[in-house]
């Protein structure tokens, strides 16, 4: 299987990549005579349609950035560990619109509103599974091979750490000192793990130093922290992503905002926002405190996560130094944090 130096765009790119599996897939496995539309009804419809939809891209980004950080040369990089990276973060989805009930995922409806629960559940635990099973398909060094395979269980075990923490704790149940820690911590999770991941294949893949390896690691997990702030206020601030504001809210999840209204609220004030949290059983009920969340945050929120994505950047710089991999990496966050609104 070798789908490097194609030109095509990604998410067409992942979509043979399932069907070049497939027809790979020996006979004894897929059963001898069982017509192939049973295989797409089971996998590959509903893998392709969350996969060709479009996304961000900035895993695959953070993949291709770290490994000309380590050194490879640009546009030589092994495309076969990038399209794992993005199965990874496509089973993640799957697996988070299931537990949140989701409606919509990149602008269609989630998965399991449109295949049902099982078949949505079975094809995000799939596309989790599915890179490890790749891996010894790739023809990688050995030591690389075994190394990718401990960071990427390493990710998926850390990915359901932090899933676990952010769908058991609700607003209602969490200290408001403990509040910014348990984000923060679930964030470097759920969050950091996989972009973590993204940004160590990138580089352990290029031969990079074990010093080099390991800034560009902490710059994946730093950025994935910065990621899900940019995340979460967009739900609060922007209108075109209400509704993920509106669902975090009505679920009584502990997001960023819940952080850091807990770090500039008196106890009181902090009470209160928590005790209309706890009644959300309409829309309009949740819209009243997201606006009371915008209105409290926005003077102060933008800035600070601003200021954290520059640290992060800057810490690289430092410890790097100057670079055109540096400088586009650069370009892809800025850009990125404008696509958030």
């Amino acid at each position: 299987m070798n789908l490097a130096g194609t030109i095509r765009a990604p998410r067409l790119e992942l979509s043979d990549l399932l069907d070049d599996l497939l027809a790979e897939t020996p006979p004894e496995i897929l059963g001898a005579g069982i017509d192939r539309r049973y295989w797409k009804a089971a996998l590959l419809n509903p893998a392709h349609d969350i996969l060709q939809r479009p996304g961000k891209g900035f895993r695959s980004q953070l993949f291709e950035s770290s490994w000309m950080l380590a050194g490879g040369a640009p546009s030589r990089h092994p495309r076969e560990l990038q399209l794992l990276v993005e199965l990874l973060h496509a089973g993640s989805l799957i697996i988070d619109d299931i537990e949140d009930d989701s409606e919509t995922r990149r602008g269609e409806p989630s998965l399991h509103r449109r295949f049902g629960v099982p078949i949505a559940l079975n094809t995000g635990n799939w596309l989790y599974f599915l890179p490890l099973a790749l891996l010894s398909r790739l023809n990688l060094p050995r030591d690389l091979t075994l190394a990718l395979y401990t960071d990427i269980a390493d990710a998926i075990v850390q990915c359901h750490q932090g899933q676990a923490l952010d769908l058991s704790a609700h607003v209602t149940s969490v200290r408001q000192s403990e509040m910014p820690g348990l984000v923060r911590l679930s964030t470097q999770l759920k969050t950091g793990a996989l972009t973590r991941l993204a940004a160590t294949m990138g580089a352990r893949a290029a031969a990079a130093t074990p010093s080099r390896l390991a800034a560009v690691a902490r710059f994946g997990a730093r950025i994935g922290v910065g990621l899900q702030m940019l995340d979460d206020w967009s739900g609060i601030a922007a209108d075109a992503r209400r509704h993920k504001g509106i669902e975090d809210l009505r679920l009584g999840r502990p997001t960023w905002p819940w952080a850091w209204l807990a770090e500039r609220s008196d106890d009181v004030s902090y009470a209160a926002a928590v005790r209309d949290a706890e009644h959300l059983s309409i829309d309009w009920e949740a819209e009243r405190l997201r606006e009371r969340l915008r209105t409290r945050l926005v003077d102060a929120v933008p800035g600070e996560i601003a200021a954290f994505l520059a640290e992060t950047l800057a810490e690289l710089h430092a410890t790097l130094g100057p670079s055109p991999a540096l400088e586009d990496l650069t370009r892809h966050v800025e850009q990125l944090s404008k696509a958030y609104g």
